[in-house]
């Protein structure tokens, strides 16, 4: 009979065993909702981390974005970002057409990151929180604190994608939504040159990043 008591696996009791017992005691009460929202929160921690030692590696652009390449793909569904900034012309597109795409917007978004995080100046980042949005997505607060002390929000919006968080979008300032101003920029370009313009664009954006 199922009483409502939490029962640990075996690898949380012997985890549980070697805290000290008000430690354990409040393991315990953390709620599922909460430890999943520490998952979200790994994440972005794990994905600014990579963006801090890129800055600090040096070897120019084409250092940061191999170094960055697998960390980006990662912490982010680019697939699904990808379709998102394509807004309703995703529809249109044709199967090799949505592939190629995909292909390069992860290529772009790379670049994109290569070319923003340059030389490390003491920049850092800081987790404020994190925010229950619904439906499944949780918003992760942050700011990047530059190394004359100037604070910049950055939150970031996850979801749980193929068994685990994944960036989603991001908040320039707390509130410009990348994934929008991605859209409203891609929609001229699909509604003037069609899919096949969109790939040429992005593929032009990220060599243009390497010499920026």
């Amino acid at each position: 009979m199922n009483t409502g008591t939490f029962r640990p696996g075996g690898g949380a009791v012997r985890r549980l065993l070697r805290l000290p017992p008000a430690l354990a005691a409040l393991a315990l009460l953390i709620s599922p909702a909460a430890r999943a929202e520490q998952g979200a929160v790994e994440v972005v921690r794990q994905y600014q981390a990579a963006l801090i030692a890129a800055m600090k590696q040096g070897g120019g652009y084409d250092g940061r974005f191999k170094s960055l390449q697998q960390p980006v793909a990662k912490a982010f569904d680019l697939g699904f970002i990808a379709q998102r900034s394509a807004g309703p012309a995703w529809g249109t597109f044709t199967e090799p057409q949505k592939k190629r795409y995909v292909e390069a917007f992860s290529r772009y978004s790379v670049s994109q990151h290569a070319a923003r995080f340059k030389n490390f100046g003491g920049e850092r980042f800081e987790v404020l929180g994190t925010d229950d949005v619904g439906r499944g997505f949780v918003r992760v607060r942050t700011v990047i604190v530059t190394g004359g002390g100037e604070r910049v929000a950055l939150d970031y919006l996850l979801g749980q994608r193929a068994g685990g968080w994944r960036i989603v979008d991001v908040f320039a300032k707390g509130t410009i939504s990348e994934v929008a101003t991605r859209r409203a920029d891609f929609a001229s370009v699909i509604r003037d040159q069609g899919a096949e313009g969109l790939i040429r664009e992005l593929d032009a954006k990220a060599a243009a990043a390497r010499s920026s």
